[in-house]
C-alpha cells in the first residue's frame, strides 16, 4: 500500500524533503514506518514527535491504511 508522508520543522531538515511516498505492507503501524524513516534518514531520537494521520492527531501504534497521509513534526515549543 501507498502512503505519503509530510514532513515538517526538525524532521524537513533531516530528510531534505517536505513529503514523499512509501510503499509498506498492508499490516504497518506508525511505529514501523517511524522505524524505516529514521533509518533512511540516520535520524536517532524519535521522542516528542507529534503525528497525524489524514489531519487527525493520532498514537505511533495506529495501523496505517493504503491512501492515508501520515504528518511528522515536533511540538510547537513556548515561550
Amino acid at each position: 500500500m501507498k502512503i505519503t508522508i509530510k514532513y515538517f520543522a526538525f524532521f524537513k531538515e533531516k530528510t531534505g524533503v517536505t513529503h514523499e511516498q512509501m510503499e509498506v505492507s498492508s499490516d504497518t503501524t506508525i511505529d514501523d514506518l517511524l522505524e524505516i524513516i529514521m533509518k533512511k534518514y540516520n535520524i536517532e531520537n524519535k521522542e516528542n514527535v507529534v503525528l497525524s494521520v489524514n489531519q487527525e492527531y493520532v498514537k505511533s501504534d495506529v495501523k496505517l491504511h493504503d491512501g492515508d497521509e501520515l504528518a511528522i513534526m515536533i511540538p510547537p515549543s513556548g515561550g
